[in-house]
């Protein structure tokens, strides 16, 4: 089952893609969380709407918590200047507002005055249940199913210092989508996590080669913080960042990039240029 929110005709909704059409169950359901929470399947009474005719929107929770795993896959580690030696022995968290992303087929956003807005494909867990202090062994309990993330960092601003906030945080920088696949879909073998900039592969791993797996992950994060549905963890970007390319390669207004997670989907999202705020001239000597 395929879980998604998004926007037709200007108003929003959330239900279940079904090949070129999405069968709205706003009607009927609480929120879309509680939908993570409790999938039902559609019924012929159902509205529709064609896939042609919604714009997405991330499939997170009205107010998510977004928790970032870094420096996973022990590729990228080695590339980010990461010996062996210095593989973490716990998972390196950070995390991200929820205005800092975009629905899939949406451009992300490159901040104005910088050019090191970077690629990092990722599947990202979307939790189903409440829970806290989870145990491994009954995690994929609370996950309701996993999506793709586009989770963009702007490097010049990551590396101003040891805390990846900053560089994590710019408004409308990454992208989500375009659905959750639900977990009993997926199942719970090794997913290839590929991303594409302008039809050229960049990144490709599978998550059997995480160094913390995903049930490890749930537990780890949830001994710090309660989970809810429709809350994110994203697991990890695979090797391939253009920070690390020969020269250096960041994303351009017109590019295209495609994070495609097996048996999730693929996330499409363009890049545009940030649009200056100008101050209007009335209002300049009240702003000084």
């Amino acid at each position: 089952m395929r879980l998604a929110r998004f926007t037709t005709s200007g108003q929003p909704g959330f239900g279940i893609v079904e090949g070129d059409e999405v069968v709205r169950l706003d009607h009927r359901v609480r929120s879309f969380d509680h939908l993570l929470a409790a999938p039902v399947p559609a019924r012929p009474d159902d509205p529709r709407v064609p896939v042609a005719d919604v714009a997405w929107q991330p499939p997170a929770g009205d107010h998510p918590k977004i928790v970032c795993v870094g420096f996973n896959y022990p590729a990228h580690a080695a590339e980010s200047s990461r010996g062996p030696a210095d593989v973490p022995t716990h998972p390196t968290l950070f995390t991200r507002f929820a205005d800092s992303f975009v629905g899939a087929g949406t451009p992300v956003v490159r901040p104005t005055g910088d050019d090191s807005l970077d690629w990092e494909g990722e599947a990202a867990l979307v939790i189903g249940r409440p829970g806290r202090r989870i145990a491994a062994d009954d995690a994929w309990a609370y996950v309701a199913g996993v999506t793709c993330m586009a989770e963009n960092s702007v490097r010049d601003w990551q590396l101003h210092s040891t805390q990846a906030t900053a560089g994590k945080n710019w408004h409308h920088s990454g992208a989500v989508g375009p659905w959750v696949t639900t977990a009993d879909e997926l199942g719970r073998g090794a997913l290839r996590v590929t991303t594409r900039l302008n039809g050229e592969v960049v990144q490709d791993d599978t998550t059997d080669r995480l160094t913390f797996p995903f049930a490890e992950l749930v537990a780890y994060v949830s001994a710090v913080t309660p989970l809810r549905p429709g809350d994110l963890v994203a697991t990890g970007t695979p090797s391939g960042i253009g920070l690390r390319c020969e020269p250096p390669r960041f994303l351009r207004p017109g590019d295209v990039v495609e994070v495609e997670v097996s048996g999730v989907g693929v996330l499409r999202h363009g890049v545009v240029d940030e649009v200056p705020v100008t101050v209007p001239a009335e209002l300049a000597g009240v702003a000084s």
